[in-house]
């Protein structure tokens, strides 16, 4: 895919199964950061919030077990808005993730002006 000159701010958060080894959460990762790349965008931010307590239950796909506990991923990037819908199905299609969304920032951004925009000026 070619750069495109504007961009626009995302943020993804994906739940994964308490069960999920390093290995899976770092391939995890490498997959989302590779398609946005790919993309044309830039990544922000990556932060693994570690495992945490759910809200309600939530089912797994693959085992058909429910899972009480969740192991939580925070990516912020900027990329153009096709690069949404290859992260979603990506993550769709992993049986390790058992919830994700993503969460538009903000539009139009000229992607050099905003990589030096220090983090500290977000809400």
């Amino acid at each position: 895919m070619a750069v495109k000159e504007r961009q626009t701010e995302y943020e993804t958060i994906y739940i994964m199964t308490p069960v999920a080894d390093e290995d899976v959460r770092a391939s995890t990762r490498s997959r989302v950061e590779g398609i946005i790349a790919d993309g044309g965008g830039h990544l922000l931010t990556f932060d693994d919030w570690g495992s945490r307590r759910l809200s309600y239950r939530i089912r797994d796909r693959s085992e058909g077990r429910y899972h009480e506990q969740g192991v939580y991923q925070y990516t912020r990037f900027l990329a153009p808005g096709e690069v949404i819908a290859e992260i979603e199905r990506n993550l769709r299609n992993l049986d390790a993730v058992l919830k994700f969304m993503t969460v538009k920032i903000e539009e139009d951004l000229e992607p050099a002006e905003r990589l030096n925009r220090p983090e500290e000026e977000e809400e």
